[in-house]
């Protein structure tokens, strides 16, 4: 077990996600537009807008069960979406939420009948994938806009990025699934670099990434190969979920596609996502913010159109989870406790 975290240092993570919130929504976007003005956009939608919006969101929730079900055998849907909504809602208001999601994570999946090793597996990989589509996403997105039209720097930027990790993460993965030979190659070639570090500081050696590059290898290598694809394709189809419901978002404030094409919302949105997926705030709120209404006012939106999709954008993925953790969470408890107790 770890060491428990020092109360002041949950303090300050706290205190510097709230800074940065002020300094993001107080400091910096009034520099560029009004509140009014945007709260002008949102409110100025159409019912029928709203109802696509509502109905987007709700496709949105349901398919961030997916890939769990892709390598959990036997999941029911019902089980994961208790376990998604419940651990999104925590992910997304407490700082370093994620680390605490897990935990919960296991609690949950462990009460539906699944081993630690199932779970952790699932947790894993999962994890892997999420993060390669995010990696992946910036690239296929300023592919398709060099098509159409000169991508901005900032997208220049994230898509190299994206790239020169997607390749090193890939040739990692390879290695790692290829042979236990080159796994072991792959981890002892990481504990070389690692202590070449060390030796500054005059740290006692390591091998700690071998034993974790095997240990990764002999949980997950039987899941990649078996329900590689079919998670494969449950990730993307969740990333399609919720860029389906940015464009729907944008094009309801106002921007049309004649403005902002499809290639730059969805470079936007990946460029956002990516930003996001640095652990700064719960949910990346303020970085994602900030990425995705820059990039979009780069492209030739109105800030205030711009700033109008994300809140609604962040409306819809927050409120949700919020509203339907805490009811996913008391319906959780409810069925421990009736499984828990002894027949009649």
């Amino acid at each position: 077990m770890g060491k428990p975290v020092p109360r002041w240092r949950r303090a300050l993570a706290v205190a510097g996600s709230l800074a940065l919130l002020v300094l993001m929504f107080v400091g910096v976007i009034p520099r560029f537009t009004s509140y009014s003005d945007t709260w002008a956009h949102m409110a100025g939608l159409s019912p029928l807008w709203w109802a696509a919006i509502a109905v987007a969101t709700t496709v949105n929730q349901i398919s961030i069960v997916w890939p769990y079900q892709a390598v959990l055998p036997g999941l029911r849907f019902r089980l994961g979406f208790l376990e998604t909504e419940t651990t999104s809602a925590i992910s997304s208001t407490v700082p370093a939420g994620g680390a605490v999601a897990i935990g919960m994570t296991y609690r949950m999946f462990s009460s539906f009948g699944f081993t630690d090793l199932d779970i952790s597996t699932a947790v894993v990989i999962t994890g892997v994938w999420n993060l390669a589509a995010k990696l992946g996403l910036p690239i296929a997105a300023v592919a398709l806009l060099a098509v159409t039209a000169h991508p901005p720097q900032g997208a220049l930027a994230a898509a190299a990025l994206g790239m020169v990790v997607l390749i090193v993460a890939g040739v990692a993965l390879w290695l790692v699934f290829r042979s236990e030979t080159s796994a072991r190659w792959l981890g002892h070639l990481a504990d070389r670099i690692v202590n070449w570090v060390l030796h500054f500081f005059h740290k006692v050696e390591v091998d700690r990434t071998e034993q974790a590059v095997l240990h990764f290898r002999s949980q997950t290598v039987d899941t990649a190969y078996r329900r590689g694809w079919r998670l494969t394709w449950a990730v993307l189809a969740s990333q399609l979920a919720v860029l389906l419901l940015v464009l729907i978002i944008v094009r309801a404030v106002g921007v049309t596609s004649a403005q902002v094409g499809f290639p730059a919302v969805l470079t936007s949105f990946a460029v956002a996502r990516l930003a996001g997926a640095v652990p700064i705030a719960p949910g990346g709120l303020g970085t994602v913010d900030a990425a995705f209404v820059a990039m979009m006012t780069a492209f030739g939106t109105n800030a205030s159109h711009a700033l109008a999709a994300d809140f609604v954008w962040r409306l819809t993925t927050y409120a949700p989870p919020l509203i339907l953790g805490v009811v996913t969470y008391l319906i959780w408890i409810r069925r421990a406790e009736r499984a828990s107790m002894p027949p009649a």
